[in-house]
């Protein structure tokens, strides 16, 4: 019944789950990303460090944009202007031949069909957010500098609130592994004293109350992921959450 349990537990608590969103960077990338919760944790860090290290490039390249296009020039050679700094053309070396290629087939300035393999869902999101500006310039004659610069202030602040949301998660998530912890560190505390595991679950009570509480431990570990996901959800204008 221990054994049953215990293997339970585990299963729950490694049960692949939505993917977030540097899993799914890292699966892009072609890295290795194992199912359950050693994976995603894996894929996680990494995905943090990368992201700790790359800019908001997306939000640069609107920036330098309407700094082209308050100078008087077109969208398509801001763009490709934009597009050639040191900078973003670091980060993104297909932007522009990209733009370059789009433009002189007639087609809109930012495609993103295909796109490419190495593109992270946040700098994806972040290019919809200018994709869609830029739509709006082309289809509504709205001011290309002022609309390509409220871009970039709408990239830069969804950034910091993905940055915020993770600071302010980390110590709930760090709360879920202790708790998890605990029922399995009793009986590595008990080996340290002396007791072998017969010993503290030899007896039908002391079995049954050890499944009951890894079974209470897995079922909480679910509701606090679960609850934690819906958390950090990102909500809609109407208050409602997506």
């Amino acid at each position: 019944m221990l054994i049953a349990a215990l293997l339970a537990a585990l299963a729950v608590c490694c049960w692949p789950g939505r993917w977030s969103r540097a899993t799914a960077d890292a699966a892009a990338r072609g890295e290795p990303v194992g199912g359950g919760t050693w994976g995603r944790w894996r894929a996680r860090v990494a995905g943090g460090v990368r992201r700790g290290r790359q800019p908001p490039w997306v939000a640069d390249l609107a920036e330098v944009t309407a700094v082209g296009l308050a100078a008087g020039l077109d969208l398509a050679s801001a763009a490709s202007v934009a597009a050639r700094s040191p900078g973003i053309e670091a980060a993104a070396p297909w932007l522009g031949p990209r733009i370059a290629e789009s433009v002189a087939s007639g087609g809109a300035v930012l495609v993103l069909e295909p796109e490419p393999a190495a593109l992270s869902s946040q700098d994806r999101r972040d290019l919809r957010v200018l994709e869609a500006a830029w739509h709006l310039t082309e289809e509504a004659g709205a001011a290309s500098s002022v609309v390509t610069a409220a871009a970039a202030e709408s990239i830069r602040a969804r950034r910091a609130a993905t940055d915020r949301a993770g600071v302010v998660a980390a110590g709930p998530r760090a709360s879920m592994w202790l708790l998890s912890a605990l029922p399995v560190a009793g009986p590595l505390a008990a080996l340290l004293v002396g007791l072998t595991p017969g010993q503290l679950y030899g007896t039908g009570p002391a079995q049954a109350a050890a499944a009951v509480g890894l079974l209470l431990t897995a079922l909480g570990w679910s509701w606090s992921r679960g609850l934690l996901r819906r958390a950090l959800r990102a909500g809609r204008t109407d208050g409602s959450v997506g």
